[in-house]
């Protein structure tokens, strides 16, 4: 019993370990931190484009 405590112990530490960064990466996306900013450059760029002329066709 002992042996699996250290076991599960030893696999929650490693698991913390190797995921930490991804965790770190993927927080900003998860909450949507720079919705804001994608928001306004969609806006922008669809503001942007070439407005179709009427004598054009």
């Amino acid at each position: 019993m002992l042996w699996l405590i250290g076991l599960v112990l030893l696999l929650q530490a490693s698991f913390h370990w190797l995921l930490e960064q991804v965790t770190v990466i993927t927080t900003p996306i998860f909450e949507l931190r720079g919705l804001g900013w994608v928001l306004l450059l969609l806006g922008a760029w669809l503001l942007a484009g070439k407005v179709k002329d009427q004598a054009d066709g």
